[in-house]
This record gives structure tokens, C-alpha cells and sequence, in this order.
């Protein structure tokens, strides 16, 4: 992948976690180990292996980490909360609508103001639906993409990690 990453940006349902709806959790949320979590209903959520470290090492590198995901921004961050990597992001965007080419221009707005060079050509977008990484593709043309899919790109974040630190 050419040029160095300076931003990250994840999907976070079937990207960080195989659940496939944060929305349609309930909340509390209990957390039961390190990498699961169960709401109310008895639904279980598994974090991807290694993703807390990943996330680690990336900030360490001086990368700049967002999400971008269609759902209810209270679930969501709960979530995120529940195996505490809130605290590696630096943007939250999370909306409840599928237009990811949109929040991905707020995403870029919002850095921009940090680092004024910063281009489309500097961030990586990962998401594991092709229809949303098409959407963003056809508004950022230069913009690279992975998905995060058995059938994609990429499917773990050993894979990743490859990619965005280079080791």
C-alpha cells in the first residue's frame, strides 16, 4: 500500500466485533472476559482477536485513529466503552444513517483543522460492507480502502497490522 497511513478509520460491527448490529443491542451491558460481552437479551459480542493491542501499537506510531459507523451513537460507544477502547479514537463518528462518504467528509473536515496537509491519499478506510467502501470510494477516488470480510481485502488484524505499520 503506498505512503505512509496518518489516518485510520474503522468500521466497528463484523470490523472490531462480529456482532453484525450494535443498534439492536439492549443495553447494560456486561462485560464477561476480554474479548466478550453480553446486553440484556443474552446477545453476545466477540471482539476480533487482537484488536486491543493493534490499536495500541497504532497509536504509539502517531497515527490518527476514527470510526465511521452506521449506529445508534449511544450503543455503539457503549460497546466501545464495555472493552474500553474508546480511548484510543480520536473521533467518534458514529450516525445512524448508511451515508459513510458523508460522515467521511465531517471524518476529514475534523482532522484537517489538526493537520492542514493532511490529504485523502493519507487515510485508510476499513469497512467490511462493499456498498459503503464504494460509497466513500466514488467521493474520495484517492482515498484507499480494505474490506474486512472472508471474501475481502483483509480478515484479521494481525493482516492489518501489516499493512498500516508496515512490520
Amino acid at each position: 500500500m503506498p505512503g505512509k497511513v496518518k489516518l485510520l478509520v474503522l468500521d466497528l460491527d463484523r470490523v472490531l466485533w462480529d456482532h453484525h448490529d450494535a443498534t439492536s443491542l439492549e443495553l447494560p451491558l456486561k462485560r464477561i472476559d476480554e474479548r466478550t460481552l453480553v446486553d440484556a437479551k443474552g446477545e453476545v459480542v466477540t471482539l476480533r482477536d487482537n484488536v486491543p493491542d493493534f490499536l495500541s501499537k497504532v497509536k504509539k506510531r502517531g497515527i490518527l485513529l476514527s470510526t465511521c459507523s452506521w449506529n445508534d451513537y449511544n450503543k455503539a460507544v457503549s460497546v466501545l466503552e464495555a472493552f474500553s477502547l474508546d480511548r484510543y479514537f480520536d473521533l467518534l463518528m458514529i450516525e445512524p444513517h448508511p451515508e459513510k462518504h458523508n460522515m467521511m467528509e465531517k471524518i476529514l473536515e475534523h482532522f484537517k483543522k489538526l493537520q492542514p496537509d493532511l490529504s485523502e491519499e493519507d487515510v485508510l478506510f476499513v469497512d467490511d460492507n462493499e456498498e459503503m467502501l464504494e460509497k466513500v470510494k466514488r467521493r474520495f477516488p484517492n482515498m484507499r480502502v480494505l474490506r474486512f470480510h472472508p471474501e475481502g481485502d483483509i480478515f484479521s488484524f494481525s493482516e492489518l497490522e501489516g499493512i498500516v505499520l508496515g512490520d
